[in-house]
């Protein structure tokens, strides 16, 4: 606005004020705030081509302040008056001219304010003012178009210089004779960044490049968008999984491998594109060779589709073998110089034995540069080594250093990798695996192990046929858990918390490694931890986060650092769960929200107003921050940047610096949904937690680990757990449990089997636990990552894969490796035949659940009938709930315990010459029992036998039993060898120490009572018994 009028020489005062028209010129003050604010609101206006507040506004003033001082020198007037010629001309390139000519500058206007008036912006500035404004501003913009032109041409010069530059019209001389060629050029031939071009350039308006990684999508996106002059994210775009440059006007499209497979999903023809760039096709991995199989049947079918295959000089004729001998264009690669300086290593004493790698040669490193070279010299050095250990010790010597010199910035950068990333083929619709025209076939064995994964997560059946689940699995483009959590988790009315922890369980661990030894971010955390595991840990810090967000969004970032929390990873997890809401939506399984409007019209005009802030700031930034280069800050480990500029923010507002990514946050996410969501979130009931306790166990099976038996003896870092397929894995320092391992020991001992025992193994208990994790990680241990406990009886009756039981049902092998021993068999009976009907109606209700998503009727003449259906599948869900959560709370005490190689040898009773079934009224309800033709006993279901295991009472045993006196106590009885063994064993009166001797009353046969025992001969006493390999043990240390 313009100054206040005075009267009488009033409010002269020390207030800055604009020169007035009549005063002389040498009075007018240019950097006076209020002058510049005048002229900044008649010039920098939002539709101007410079906004009021932004960095170009910022850069016009500093320009304008080397024109005054340029224009107040006479010499510098005459240098002007009789330039010449530049020294140097610019070579023509790409239709350029030669040299840069005023003549070429941009034909404008520059509005400003009405000299005929004195209302408005600026009304009252002197017209000589203006006229100087203007044309100083117009030199600006003439300036600016000069640098651009000098950008322009010396990158015309460097994409000239590409080895790739003197093949362009090879490569598209030889894909208009073919359908299919490979570019075959080492990195820095310029493949990437100039074929795109060079396709764009002959004529093909739609084409998509594929990236092994999201970050190559972005970043090549942006270098090709300003290579071929297009503003960025018209021409030129990318498409990630989160994020999305493209448009109608897009020609050029930078996508991930993995969404243009869930494109050909959708569209197997992919009519959108005439041309599919694959790009680093020499990375071998699934999907890249899964594209390429789909990519080779789809070719007869799109005669008009071009195919390049872009690739590293690495077995070329592989791939262009696999597309019927397809021409290969090879490009030279580029050579830097490469200088090789040895560090001689010194001899230095070694005080102790430790298997931790020396740290010492690369210290020595680090100073041997920073003798070389001045500080202000900047540079960067990588350091490979073997494993997560090594990192570690180097990090940990390499970071005082760096404090103490302050020249170095150290990041550590590694990767735990998964044991088995599980293959999904069947998931993408293309049959049987064993038939795919893959590349190079995998091992048959690989694709065995991935059809039985597949299988026991319930996406195949037992004639390898997509299940109603394994259905919809492949619809969704999430991990087979994930999709299991999903849909599972939208029955029960627990999809919202759901939609959380699988967010949550599919990015990275959130907690940095910096605080894992930090107390005080272990105090603030700790009331958001949760003793019944990691997924509802990370349920509790993402809800907790969101009402920080919604209440006080600008401490989000120090919240989270207080907490040793990286904040980055909450801003994926809110937005893989709005992605998963959006399929759930998509597919029928979730009720599409309604957005919460404001009631009255002010609210919502200021949300409006809001969101159109939000809009300005995100533009600023993105305006601002593709000029700046972004570098590292000494003393910053954590590996924050900033500008090149330290005093300038990167992204100002009215406030100051803004927090791009909340602004991001605020934009892409609806805060009142999250908010009304994580509210109800944190007053879920007790039997709501204890369902969705049940809900991840089913999704995690068969992810499960067993503790050790000994694990009560141990501390926290010693805890010891077993899955099926990997002994002795630990839990991962992040994990809940890694601190208070107590919560899964077994705390009850109860009368049977629980005094006297040296461990768990033999305890009886119902609170027998078990962890269900999401992956097991393998560096220097195999870890477990992400558990959570669940009770074992009720899970592994619930959700095995394979349920085996005796003739009483009181000894059950669930899965062909966990054994469950039960106190009474009229428990154990009751049991089975209530998880039974649970499974039964489990799967009935999920069945019906997704034939209605199947369905999806969107016609409004049965509207009726589906509210009735709805409302009827709600009664059910209901019932069933409650009947889960009273199983789920069952007391029933128990056993549990691993089985050894050897007993799962002998676990079965083998093929019976008696087939006729038993009779066994109501004990299985309507099931038809068969004879199981390997296991032996009958088939009640396809995953329950009954009566298939081998037994210590079988009729063999009772061919060995004879009399028999116990040498101790004076037993006298028929028993067998077995037996008599236990007896000795538990013999309240035979002697602690296993004197000599005490068996010698024992005669009995180099007999095999049992899968552990073995006929044993001992040369000192010369005796024949039969012995365990613990009790071969104890024998000889009486010898000694």
């Amino acid at each position: 606005m313009p100054p206040p009028r005075t009267r009488e020489g009033r409010d002269h005062r020390d207030r800055p004020r604009a020169p007035r028209e009549k005063e002389a010129p040498e009075k007018w003050d240019w950097n006076c705030p209020e002058t510049r604010r005048l002229f900044e609101d008649a010039f920098f206006r939002d539709e101007d081509y410079i906004r009021q507040g932004s960095e170009e506004c910022q850069k016009f003033w500093t320009f304008f302040e080397r024109l005054q001082k340029f224009q107040h020198l006479k010499t510098a007037r005459k240098e002007e008056k009789d330039a010449g010629p530049p020294e140097r001309s610019i070579p023509a390139l790409a239709d350029l001219p030669r040299a840069y000519d005023p003549r070429y500058r941009i034909n404008l206007s520059v509005l400003g304010p009405d000299p005929r008036g004195s209302r408005g912006p600026g009304g009252r500035l002197p017209r000589d003012r203006v006229s100087e404004f203007r044309r100083a501003l117009l030199h600006y913009l003439d300036f600016g178009q000069k640098q651009a032109f000098g950008r322009l041409a010396r990158l015309q010069r460097e994409r000239a210089a590409l080895p790739i530059a003197q093949y362009a019209s090879r490569i598209l001389q030889t894909l208009e004779r073919h359908q299919v060629v490979v570019v075959a050029g080492d990195t820095g031939c310029g493949k990437s960044t100039q074929v795109p071009q060079y396709l764009l350039a002959a004529g093909f308006s739609h084409v998509a490049c594929t990236q092994p990684r999201r970050i190559a999508c972005i970043s090549l996106a942006k270098r090709v968008s300003f290579e071929s002059l297009s503003q960025y994210g018209s021409q030129v775009g990318y498409q990630i999984r989160f994020e999305s440059t493209r448009s109608p006007a897009t020609k050029i499209v930078f996508l991930t491998v993995g969404l243009l497979l869930r494109q050909l999903q959708r569209e197997p023809r992919l009519p959108q594109y005439q041309v599919l760039i694959v790009d680093e096709v020499h990375e071998r991995h699934l999907h890249n060779d899964f594209l390429l199989g789909v990519l080779r049947r789809l070719l007869p079918q799109r005669p008009d589709l071009k195919v390049v295959l872009m690739s590293a000089t690495i077995n070329i004729s592989l791939f262009s073998s696999y597309f019927g001998d397809a021409p290969v264009v090879q490009v030279p690669g580029r050579l830097f110089p490469i200088t090789v300086v040895y560090q001689p290593q010194e001899a230095e004493p070694t005080t102790s034995k430790s298997e931790k790698l020396d740290p010492r040669p690369f210290l020595r490193v680090l100073e041997a540069i920073d003798s070389k070279y001045p500080p202000e010299e900047r540079g960067d050095l990588l350091v490979f080594l073997s494993g997560m250990a090594e990192i570690s010790a180097v990090l940990e010597a390499a970071q005082p250093y760096a404090s103490h010199t302050q020249r170095w910035v150290v990041l550590p950068l590694h990767s735990a990798l998964s044991v088995a990333d599980q293959d999904k083929m069947k998931s993408m619709s293309v049959g049987d695996p064993r038939t795919f025209p893959f590349i190079e076939p995998p091992p048959p064995a690989s694709l065995e192990t991935a059809i039985l994964y597949l299988r026991d997560q319930g996406a195949l059946d037992s004639s390898e046929a997509l299940t109603p689940i394994g259905s919809l699995l492949a619809q969704l483009p999430v991990d087979v858990v994930i999709g299991k959590m999903l849909i599972l988790g939208s029955t029960f009315c627990l999809a919202e918390p759901v939609l959380t922890i699988a967010a949550a369980l599919s990015v990275q661990s959130p907690f940095t490694r910096s605080a894992q030894g930090n107390p005080e971010c272990a105090a603030a955390r700790r009331p958001l931890e949760s003793d019944q595991g990691d997924p509802f840990t990370l349920f509790n810090i993402f809800n907790a986060w969101v009402q920080v967000k919604c209440e006080r969004s600008s401490n989000s970032r120090k919240w989270c650092r207080r907490r040793g929390i990286e904040e980055h990873r909450l801003y994926e997890m809110a937005n893989l769960r709005r992605q998963f809401k959006e399929l759930l939506e998509d597919h029928g399984l979730l009720a599409g929200a309604q957005a919460l409007e404001p009631g009255d019209s002010y609210s919502r005009l200021r949300q409006r107003r809001e969101r159109q802030a939000l809009f300005q700031l995100k533009r600023q930034h993105e305006e601002g921050g593709a000029r700046r280069r972004k570098v590292l800050r000494l003393g910053d480990q954590d590996g924050g940047s900033s500008d090149e500029d330290p005093a300038r923010p990167a992204s100002q507002g009215a406030g100051g610096s803004v927090d791009i990514q909340d602004v991001k946050f605020k934009l892409r996410h609806n805060l009142e949904q999250l908010r009304v969501a994580a509210s109800a979130a944190q007053a879920l009931s007790r039997e709501q937690l204890a369902l969705l306790k049940l809900v991840l166990a089913r999704g995690l099976y068969p992810q499960l680990a067993a503790p050790d038996p000994f694990n009560s003896g141990r501390k926290d870092s010693d805890q010891i757990f077993h899955t099926q397929a990997k002994q002795g894995a630990v839990l991962h320092p992040t994990c809940v449990f890694a601190s208070s391992p107590e919560v899964l020991h077994t705390r009850e001992p109860e009368a049977r089997g629980g005094e006297g025992s040296r461990d768990d193994k033999d305890k009886m208990s119902s609170r027998h636990q078990l962890l269900a994790f999401v992956s097991l990680l393998e560096t220097t241990k195999p870890y477990l990552v992400n558990c959570v406990r669940v009770p074992a009886l009720q899970s592994l009756l619930l959700f095995s894969r394979s349920l085996d039981t005796n003739g009483d049902c009181s000894r059950l092998v669930a899965d062909g490796w966990l054994e469950l021993q039960l106190a009474d068999s009229e428990s154990a009976v009751g049991l089975l035949a209530a998880s039974l009907r649970l499974r039964a109606r489990w799967e009935q209700v999920l069945a019906r659940q997704l034939a209605r998503q199947a369905r999806r009727r969107p016609e409004e003449e049965e509207e009726d009938e589906d509210e009735e259906e709805a409302a009827v599948h709600r009664r059910e869900e209901a019932a069933l709930s409650r009947e889960l959560l009273r199983f789920a709370a069952s007391q029933v005490p128990y056993s549990l315990r691993r089985l050894m190689g050897l007993e799962i040898q002998n676990l079965y009773v083998g093929p019976q010459t008696i087939t006729a079934a038993p009779s066994l009224p109501g004990l299985f309800g309507s099931s038809t029992l068969s004879p199981h033709p390997t296991k032996g006993g009958y088939a009640v279901t396809d995953f329950l036998t009954y009566n298939c295991l081998t037994s210590d009472t079988d009729l063999y045993s009772d061919c060995l039993r004879t009399f028999w006196t116990c040498p101790h106590c004076g037993l006298h009885a028929p028993l067998t060898p077995l037996e008599r063994v236990a007896h000795e064993n538990s013999c309240p009166q035979a002697p602690q120490d296993g004197a000599p001797g005490a068996e010698e009353a024992a005669p009995e046969p180099p007999q095999k009572a049992s899968a552990l025992q073995r006929p044993y001969h001992c040369e000192a006493c010369q005796q024949d018994f039969l012995f365990t390999p613990t009790e071969v043990l104890r024998h000889r240390r009486q010898h000694v």
